[in-house]
């Protein structure tokens, strides 16, 4: 087994790299580090063989600059990039600040998100045609952001690629959700199903018996800490308690971030990401310290890391089956799809078990129709984002951004032309913007 980590300096990637490198169950394997920025790479090449020397395991590490080194005879490919890093997600939260416009996260579906597709895409495409060069049956397990959006440019750019979005979102919700029950989380039972960050729990049961009851009881009691939440705004009204945290999915919808008073009634104050982002140098300060031995490593807060790549690869080698949740197209393969109500062309969140012989998406039933209404605004604003990418067309940047629930219920049409303008006028000054978008 060989196992490539494109983008393997991602500040978000540290845990999941400590659990890859801790697979004792899959014999001797290789991980391949790829990352264009070399002290980067380095100092994530030191903290894996920090972490294989504490754990024993019988894996050799490379580290390498060119990814189709990396890639060649690679299994698996993970991938966790950032194209234009820090400086490229700041004017992705000023300009729209500029016009009025609040934001929390950006990354997945939103005004930041359709610009940031732009100047992903075209890489992520290069990307997999090197992964499908290198070796066809290779499994692409993405892990950026905007998650449905580069799936779905994957699907149209380069479909021979064998692509999977991943995601902790789904089970870091039912984690939550146990907690708030009561229940441990490993013996809680769930379904769901959607779009990325926005995906419905249709199930909850511990023991065979239904806690979705006493779940929405809670979201019913003001002394509750979910009763003053946007999710548990959205489960009182639709039915449905919905993955991702509330900061995020006030981006996703046009009823809280728009208005002064649910900004304050939920705590919705823009956080800019490029903020956040900034602690990547207390990060890489953190890091340096685990991969030269100035810091002890906390082995046990970091394993199991719970992410899906190490789980995937576990069981391709082993065969145990295990229980996930993945991205991937709403195509069956066999006329059908894994969601009904929405549309064959989308990218949607399903379960999935993994195997030896890969990963296999499944059904979880139906989405209700109010539901499955939302997640389809939310599909028509990626399915036009990455249009813009493939086709080539900066109209269908302005119709994604348009059609955004958040910028649509803030803004003109005026006025979100001209933000956006100002925007791809910025992104191409740097460089970040596809030759067929510019101006």
């Amino acid at each position: 087994m060989k196992v490539a980590v494109i983008g393997a300096g991602s500040a978000q990637f540290l845990w999941e790299l400590a659990d890859l490198c801790a697979l004792h169950d899959v014999g001797p394997y290789e991980i391949a580090l790829c990352d264009t920025h070399p002290v980067r790479l380095s100092t994530v090449e030191a903290f894996a063989r920090r972490v294989i020397d504490i754990m024993g395991t019988p894996t050799t590490v490379s580290a390498t600059g060119d990814r189709r080194v990396a890639l060649a005879d690679a299994n698996a490919v993970v991938v966790s990039v950032g194209v234009g890093m820090q400086d490229s997600i700041r004017p992705d939260f000023e300009i729209p600040a500029r016009y009025g416009l609040r934001q929390t996260v950006a990354d997945t579906c939103g005004i930041g998100a359709v610009i940031r597709i732009l100047r992903t895409a075209p890489v992520m495409a290069r990307i997999a045609s090197d992964v499908v060069a290198a070796n066809p049956d290779a499994w692409l397990l993405n892990v950026t952001n905007p998650m449905a959006m580069i799936c779905m440019a994957l699907d149209r750019m380069v479909p021979a690629a064998r692509t999977v979005g991943l995601c902790h979102s789904t089970w870091i919700t039912a984690a939550e959700i146990a907690g708030h029950l009561g229940v441990p989380s490993d013996e809680l039972t769930f379904d769901g199903s959607g779009v990325n960050h926005q995906v419905f729990i249709s199930r909850l049961e511990h023991q065979g018996r239904d806690l979705y009851p006493e779940f929405r009881r809670m979201a019913d009691d003001p002394e509750h800490p979910i009763f003053d939440t946007v999710r548990g705004d959205l489960m009182r009204r639709f039915g449905l308690y919905v993955t991702e945290s509330s900061k995020h999915n006030s981006e996703y919808v046009p009823w809280y971030l728009p208005h002064d008073s649910e900004v304050k009634r939920y705590g919705l104050e823009p956080n800019p990401y490029w903020e956040r982002r900034s602690g990547n140098a207390e990060w890489f300060a953190m890091a340096t310290d685990f991969a030269n031995g100035r810091s002890d490593l906390p082995i046990a807060d970091m394993l199991p890391s719970g992410e899906y790549a190490p789980q995937i690869i576990r069981s391709l080698v082993t065969g145990e089956e295990r229980s996930i949740y993945v991205n991937v197209p709403n195509r069956d393969g066999a006329g059908a799809r894994w969601i009904d109500e929405l549309p064959e062309w989308g990218v949607v969140e399903v379960p999935a078990t993994c195997d030896a012989g890969g990963v296999n998406p499944r059904r979880a039933g139906p989405v209700p129709p109010q539901c499955a209404a939302i997640n389809r605004r939310y599909l028509d604003v990626c399915d036009l984002a990455v249009r813009a990418v493939v086709d080539g067309s900066r109209e269908h940047v302005f119709h994604a951004a348009y059609l955004d629930a958040n910028a649509s219920a803030t803004m003109t049409l005026d006025a979100i032309h001209a933000m956006v303008d100002e925007l791809l006028d910025a992104h191409q000054a740097a460089g970040r913007l596809p030759e067929s978008l510019h101006r």
